[in-house]
């Protein structure tokens, strides 16, 4: 018994020292080796407590990377910013263009009238063939955001842009435009999938460089040739917010169909147990397809660029940069994916139907012929019983 005390000893013993002897191993290498710290951004106590050993042998740390200062080798042409910040900070003296997308549409002949009560604000003149978007200047200080001249465009499908704009004017025309929303977006979003972008007067030509849009300063640049490019940028933007909100819209339908396809592969009962809420949600795909490709056209140039290829440079340039032509065709496929499985939803809904439907046949064929078997038995069974009387009665 002592000798098997004895080698049980020996093996904890050298369990302990080997592990002792791995961990201030595993502890010099993490501290020694500067590539592995940089590629994992983790010192040895964390990595210790991962594999199971104590935090108390690991001899040192190795310091946390400030992922900020890593570059990623892969270039993103517009980085997609998913936290509401305050829109004004950091840019106190900078131009800046913002634009906002707050309704699906807005009743625009209302809006337009109730605008141009504004002592403050002037309309301005845009290509004649524009006729979805009312374009307002001001050279007020009190709305202001610096010195020059500010715009604002209104658009029909729900968005205005500002440009040079203080942002106490711009809540003050936010809250004005509601009174005219139809169908308007949640709150949270219209801020939170907002564009905001710099912009300055250079001697070189109009373009948009940097994340800043650049306008020629030059003499022979009139101020109508300024504030139409002006336009042919807040057209790319508000092309991009309206995609953001429908991008939203398509997150939370494929939220609510994800369950569909584990459904399929478990067995078990689907959500959408009636056509009626499989139809629903055809009709919620079908209907985002008719925004983007259809009611919005966001793949094809506005017919308005046809004839003006400066203009329509500076949109399609603006329009790279936000990446709005890939967005669109990834929220097709997704769209698509959507589509088709709803369409196996609905098959096998009408499956189960049509199978329920054949079970209630069978079963009344079942129990017509029980019906006729029985009434023959009854038949029989009471010729047998009459006659047994009469027999009964005709023998006494």
């Amino acid at each position: 018994m002592f000798e098997g005390m004895r080698v049980v000893g020996k093996k904890v013993l050298r369990t302990s020292v080997q592990q002792v002897l791995y961990t201030s191993t595993l502890s010099n290498i993490l501290t020694q080796n500067s590539w592995f710290k940089w590629c994992t951004g983790m010192d040895s106590a964390v990595l210790c407590q991962n594999t199971g050993l104590d935090d108390m042998q690991a001899t040192s740390k190795s310091k946390q990377i400030d992922h900020s200062k890593v570059k990623s080798g892969k270039t993103i042409s517009r980085p997609k910013t998913k936290q509401p910040v305050s829109l004004f900070d950091g840019l106190s003296h900078a131009k800046l263009c913002i634009t906002f997308a707050t309704a699906d549409h807005y009743r625009f002949a209302g809006l337009i009238h109730c605008v141009r009560c504004d002592g403050h604000l002037e309309h301005v003149s845009l290509p004649t063939d524009v006729t979805n978007v009312a374009a307002f200047g001001t050279s007020h200080e009190s709305l202001l955001r610096s010195n020059g001249r500010g715009y604002i465009f209104f658009f029909r499908e729900g968005a205005i842009s500002f440009w040079n704009i203080s942002e106490d004017a711009t809540k003050n025309f936010m809250h004005l435009a509601k009174k005219f929303e139809e169908e308007p977006y949640k709150m949270h979003l219209i801020r939170w999938e907002s564009e905001q972008m710099t912009y300055k007067f250079v001697s070189s030509e109009t373009k948009i460089a940097k994340n800043c849009f650049h306008f020629c300063d030059t003499p022979g640049n009139s101020e109508y040739r300024r504030r139409t490019e002006m336009y042919a940028f807040s057209n790319a933007l508000v092309a991009s917010v309206k995609l953001a909100h429908w991008e939203h819209a398509l997150d939370r339908l494929i939220q609510s169909i994800e369950s569909i396809p584990k459904d399929m592969m478990t067995g078990s009962l689907f959500h959408y147990q009636t056509p009626k809420t499989v139809l629903q949600k055809i009709g919620e795909v079908f209907m985002m397809r008719h925004q983007i490709n259809l009611k919005h056209n966001l793949l094809d140039v506005p017919d308005v660029y046809w004839d003006r290829e400066e203009l329509e440079k500076l949109y399609t340039e603006t329009a790279d940069f936000l990446n709005v032509t890939r967005r669109v065709k990834l929220m097709n496929e997704k769209l698509s994916y959507c589509a088709h499985m709803m369409e196996l939803a609905k098959s096998h809904l009408a499956e189960q139907k049509s199978m329920r439907i054949e079970i209630l046949i069978v079963v009344l064929i079942l129990i017509e012929v029980l019906y006729l078997n029985l009434s023959r038995i009854f038949y029989c069974a009471f010729y047998i019983l009459f006659s047994f009387n009469i027999f009964v009665l005709g023998y006494f």
